[in-house]
């Protein structure tokens, strides 16, 4: 319709007009904004051409009714026409686009289809996620691993993955035999068991599982193995199955390949390193044979280098010339001739032909001449003239070269040097004339025979003696010239060639003749150079007259000894007459005087008839009259009852005898017991009378031993005074000793030792010794005894503990080896204080041995006990003394309830003691206390005669001033007093006395021991009444008094009432005859006013006590006090300083003497606590209680001076 025509519309119509286009024309806009906003959000959307179609034509379509809209107002009728135009044009082609399209428009599934189609897809997805989860399993369960574990691994995963109940992965390991090896297996435990059958075979329609078999083939599909799969029909997808399955075969193939590969690479690795190996040994042998070859010949090159240049000698290459032309000359030449190699080279300066010695330079040059090709060699000596014109000869060795034509064309060699040679054997040959001039007028038979036994020279009267004729013998064979020799002179000869010397004292030779001859002759081989043998020496010396006057004196001496063999009995008879009739004598009433001529005359005749008794037994022993006995022997007993008959002997001296016997020796032997004891008895004295100071060790032990026999070795050791190596040898003579001055010290016949070889041989041993001067001697001897029984077993022991203290190393050493060898536990200790602190430290000792030294005293024992009585019952002490120490001691020890052994221990006592079968078990009851008033003593003074002799032995002055006032006082009158024993024996000799007051510890003799000699001397009927005075006064010094011999004890400071109380007591007891007086003597009051003050240094109550109410006396003993205290202290200050153990022992008991004398308090305690001290050697204590002393002696000088200064 005309645009204009619509001015005729009404409002209503246009503005519906207006609405109707204004609304489409948006609805069409909208559309295609949502299409293309569709259409891009689901770019996946099929067909998406279709909506661009479409939503341009709505668009198009909606740009027309907007078009409609404005030509209402405007007349753009062209442009509505064109956009017409397009519009009708984009409806045709979306038409004709949809034509084409609507066919698969058609195609199109409904959505039920579409469901269908879904639920299809999301099984599909499942199945899918499922395989990808199976796989995602297997891959993880065997990503992780490789070679043969990747199979088990797979095997495992795969198996429960698939959920089957059994997996299996074979390799074919040989493709033409197809022989499969089983790489792993897996059998799920959720599944019943599967026979291996079923597995193995195809599985039919009954069955409820199936087998599924894969091959696993290479990239060149060739079956290298199996993939076996059994499971369940209902449980698995089998297609799923089937497929997974092909994969990890293939998987499993390549990791078959893999592991063959890595096989095959192993192997080749493996080939390959052994040939590489093999290529290394060779290469380093070669290598090393290589380097060899040259160390060789770089060591030969030196060798060879060092050998031309340092050969002793000079190395040439010369040529044949009359001038000897030098091509090469090493430089020997120069301390040959002196002239430098350069110079000879090529004739430079000189020729060497030039300093040939005239006279040896024809021979020279013609010894050339006699070179061959044959015979190429050559050798000579001769002269050079050096370049101080003096001569030297050169030794020369060569060899000539030749050329093709065998023509002489240049000399290679060397010379040396043998000028001193030279001369030697120009000097040697000289001084072999000279010898065998001299062996040619040599006194004897004489002979030098070369190494094949020919002579080199001889003397004149080798032909003499043996008869041979006037003709030389040099050059003949000594066989030859003695012809029936006996084979052992033969052997000598050869001996002697082999380098010994050969000598005979005495040999009788049978000449040819029959008649013989006595010679004394020597071999010995003669030196061609140094340890070269060049012959023997024979030397021969005619004794027919020395042989015939030996056996006239042998048999002189065999008549000699016969006759003081037979003379035995005549010689003992008139002395055994003699020892008795004194024994007899000695039995009878005789005066002191008559007593003592007939002990000096038994004494003389028995050294007397000991001395016989040698002198017969080596009569004996030479006239071949000696026997031996075989009887059963203890060789145990026989040394330990030697060492017991000599223990005091050696004591007495302070020497230690020790015994040492192997335990093999127990056993019963055959043998001659007396004769045995002689010898050791003979050697075991000489060594404690040459000793004096030291030991004696006693040693026996098997040597050789059999079943049927035991060679035993005995010795003596000890540290005397050594024998020089030069007089050894006299020991074992006759009547000999080592010099004069010996016997005259000593004494002896010098027959013993003589007796003891003589008695040795008999017993088929030796004997010897070994000393140097000052270092002791060790004599020996062996013997031999016959078995008769084996040694008894060692007695079964209850396990023990020992402590064992000896300060003697010796003996402490052999007591611990006899300990052990019982099977005992020994703890040992040389010194008194450790084996102490041992005890303290630990409480499982069963027994303690203690040795004293010898010259023991009660006093040192208290110390012991004192100190072991906390730490071990007192059973449980054993003491070992000495034999000098126990007859004084033995009194003592019995009421002490002390255990003891002997020293020189026997091994049998020591079992005893071990075994615990000996114990003392007596005691001694204390003598009841004296208590005799002043008053009763002095009421009894008429009862003794005033003419009692006295004898006081006394070292300190101011204590014989004491003793002396005291028995004043008694009533005594007849008084001597002397300062040590030495000097009361000498007044024993000039007169007689009733009793004697001794001291014990004095210089020069001390009291014990001048007891035990004066003991010695007494008749069977009498005895001298002694009275030990001492200082002493601990427990147990009564009983070593009593023990030494003493009859009473007085312990320092003594009161008048004591001593004579202890006096009377001893001369009752002595039942003396003589007649009683009356005893006229002050009357003693004591004054019971005087009080002395507790504090002050002396105790003169005490003082009054002791010596009675005498100011007077008193004031004497106080002066004599200080006269000597001082010197007492400094003397003992003196000791200390040095550490003189004994000297400090002796000044401190005298001041303990003396400040007890007149009752200075606190000092004699002090000197008692040095001793305490001085017996672990605690020198700190006693330095500081010896100031103590020096202190106190200060106030009480004050004290004494102040009490001598005030009046009476």
């Amino acid at each position: 319709m005309p645009h204009g025509s619509c001015y005729l519309w009404q409002t209503p119509l246009v503005g519906l007009h207006l609405m109707a286009n204004l609304l489409t024309a948006i609805a069409y806009f909208s559309i295609p904004i949502m299409l293309v906003y569709f259409v891009k959000k689901r770019q996946d959307m099929p067909f998406s051409r279709v909506f661009i179609l479409f939503s341009t034509f709505i668009t198009a379509c909606g740009i027309g009714h907007f078009l409609d809209m404005l030509t209402l107002w405007f007349p753009i009728y062209w442009i509505d026409g064109i956009e017409g135009s397009f519009t009708a044009l984009i409806s045709c082609y979306t038409a004709i686009e949809l034509y084409t399209l609507l066919p698969k428009f058609l195609a199109l599934k409904s959505p039920e289809e579409l469901a269908i189609i879904n639920q299809k897809l999301q099984l599909e997805v499942q199945e899918r996620q499922k395989a990808e989860s199976i796989l995602s399993r297997i891959v993880a369960g065997t990503a992780a691993v490789t070679g043969r574990d990747f199979f088990s691994a797979l095997a495992e995963n795969l198996a429960i993955a698939l959920d089957v109940c059994y997996v299996a992965i074979r390799e074919i390991l040989d493709n033409d035999t197809h022989s499969p090896q089983t790489l792993a297996t897996w059998k799920n435990p959720k599944f019943p068991s599967i026979p291996a059958v079923a597995i193995a075979s195809p599985a039919t329609e009954s069955d409820t599982s199936q087998t599924l078999q894969f091959p696993i083939q290479d990239r060149n599909s060739r079956t290298i193995g199996t993939l076996h799969v059994q499971h369940y029909q209902p449980t698995i997808d089998q297609e799923l199955a089937t497929k997974l399955t092909r994969i990890f075969a293939a998987r499993a193939a390549a990791e078959i390949e893999r592991k063959r590969a890595l096989d095959e690479l192993a192997w080749a690795n493996n080939q390959l390193e052994t040939i590489n190996n093999q290529l290394e040994e060779k290469v380093a042998a070669r290598t090393q044979a290589l380097k060899t070859v040259n160390e060789t010949l770089r060591s030969s090159e030196a060798r060879y280098r060092s050998l031309v240049l340092n050969i002793p000698g000079a190395v040439y290459r010369c040529l044949p010339d009359a001038q000897w032309t030098m091509e090469f000359l090493s430089n020997g030449i120069e301390p040959i001739t002196g002239y430098p190699a350069t110079d000879f080279l090529h004739n430079q300066v000189r020729a060497f032909g030039d300093i040939i010695h005239p006279e040896d330079y024809p021979r020279v040059l013609a010894s050339l001449g006699t070179l061959t090709p044959d015979n190429p060699t050559y050798t000579d000596e001769y002269r050079l003239v050096r370049v101080d014109q003096n001569i030297c000869w050169v030794f020369e060795q060569g060899r000539g070269i030749f050329d093709a034509t065998g023509h002489l064309i240049r000399l290679e060699g060397v010379m040396i040097e043998v000028t001193d040679r030279k001369l030697a054997s120009q000097a040697l040959d000289q001084e072999r004339r000279q010898l065998r001039q001299l062996i040619q007028n040599m006194p004897v038979a004489m002979a030098m025979l070369d190494k094949k036994l020919c002579y080199v020279a001889h003397s004149h009267q080798w032909l003499v003696d043996y008869q041979l004729g006037e003709k030389t013998l040099v050059g003949r064979s000594h066989r030859e010239v003695f012809v029936n020799l006996q084979e052992d002179y033969q052997q000598h000869l050869q001996t002697a060639l082999g380098g010994q010397v050969i000598t005979c004292e005495e040999d009788c030779y049978v000449q040819h003749d029959g008649k013989k001859q006595y010679l004394k002759w020597t071999v010995q081989p003669w030196y061609h150079r140094e340890n070269q043998v060049g012959g023997v020496v024979i030397v021969t010396q005619n004794i027919n007259d020395l042989v015939e006057g030996r056996e006239a004196a042998l048999a002189a001496s065999r008549l000699k000894s016969s006759f003081l063999a037979n003379m035995s009995h005549e010689i003992r008879t008139p002395m055994n007459g003699i020892l008795g009739i004194a024994e007899l004598l000695q039995t009878t009433q005789l005066n002191p005087q008559q007593q003592d001529f007939i002990k000096t005359l038994s004494q003389s005749a028995n050294h007397l008839l000991y001395v016989i008794n040698d002198i017969l037994d080596f009569s004996k022993l030479e006239a071949g009259e000696m026997r031996l006995e075989s009887v059963p022997l203890q060789i145990i007993d026989c040394v330990e009852s030697v060492a017991e008959l000599l223990a005091i002997q050696a004591q007495t001296k302070q020497v230690e005898l020790i015994t040492t016997i192997d335990p093999q020796l127990g056993g019963t032997v055959t043998g001659d017991s007396m004769r045995l004891r002689q010898i050791l008895t003979n050697l075991v004295g000489n060594a404690i009378k040459f000793t004096h100071r030291g030991s004696v060790v006693i040693r026996a032990l098997p040597m050789a031993e059999d079943e049927a026999s035991v060679l035993v070795k005995f010795e003596v050791i000890d540290t005397g005074i050594g024998i020089d190596k030069a007089d050894q040898a006299k020991l074992f003579r006759s009547f000999s000793q080592v010099d004069p001055s010996t016997t005259r010290e000593y004494g002896g016949t010098g027959l013993g030792l003589a007796i003891a070889k003589h008695l040795v041989s008999l017993m088929a041993g030796d004997i010897g010794l070994e000393s140097s001067p000052g270092q002791g001697s060790t004599f020996w001897f062996t013997a031999r005894f016959q078995r008769l029984e084996t040694p008894p077993p060692l007695p079964q022991l209850a396990p023990c503990r020992v402590l064992l203290i000896d300060s003697q190393p010796l003996s402490l050493e052999a007591t611990r080896r006899q300990l052990s060898h019982y099977g005992v536990s020994v703890t040992a200790y040389g010194d008194f204080m450790g084996g102490i602190l041992a005890l303290e430290q630990q409480d499982s000792f069963d027994l303690m041995l203690l040795a004293l030294p010898i010259v023991g005293n009660q006093a040192g024992i208290e110390t012991v006990l004192d100190k072991v009585k906390t730490l071990l019952p007192r059973e449980n002490l054993v003491l070992l003394l000495s034999a000098v120490d126990y007859p004084r001691l033995k009194n003592w020890l019995q009421p002490q309830g002390l255990r003891y052994l002997l020293r020189p221990l026997q091994q049998e006592a020591l079992l005893r003691c071990l075994q615990a079968e000996k114990r003392l078990d007596q005691t001694m009851a204390d003598d009841p206390d004296l208590d005799w008033t002043l008053a009763e003593i002095l009421s009894n003074q008429g009862e003794r005669s005033p003419d009692i002799q006295i004898l006081v032995v006394e070292d300190t002055p101011i204590n014989q001033t004491v003793i002396l006032n005291q028995l004043e006082i008694i009533g005594f009158r007849s008084i001597d007093c002397v300062s040590n024993g030495r000097e009361a024996l000498t007044q024993l000799q000039q007169r007689t006395y009733d009793l004697i007051l001794m001291d014990c510890l004095m210089p020069e003799l001390d009291g014990y021991t001048t007891t035990e000699m004066i003991r010695q001397q007494e008749q069977e009927d009498t005895h001298q009444l002694i009275i030990a005075m001492t200082a002493n006064a601990m427990k147990g010094d009564r009983e070593k008094c009593l023990a030494a011999g003493m009859d009473g004890y007085i312990a320092k400071p003594t009161s008048i009432k004591t001593l004579r109380q202890v006096i009377d007591k001893c001369l009752q007891k002595a039942e003396k005859s003589r007649s009683a007086g009356a005893i006229a003597a002050p009357t003693i009051q004591e004054n019971p006013e005087m009080v002395a003050d507790p504090d002050a240094p002396v105790d003169l109550t005490q003082l009054v006590h002791f010596y009675g109410d005498n100011p007077n006396f008193h004031r004497e003993v106080f002066r004599q006090f200080l006269d000597f205290a001082a010197s007492y202290i400094e003397a003992l200050q003196g000791a200390i300083a040095n550490r003189d153990a004994a000297k400090i022992s002796y000044e401190a008991h005298r001041l303990k003497g003396a400040a007890s004398s007149v009752s200075v308090r606190k000092i004699p305690d002090w000197c008692i606590a040095i001793e305490f001290a001085l017996a672990t050697e605690n020198y700190a204590t006693i330095q500081t209680l010896s100031q103590q002393i020096e202190t106190h002696f200060q106030a009480a000088h004050q004290f004494i001076q102040t009490y001598l200064e005030s009046p009476d």
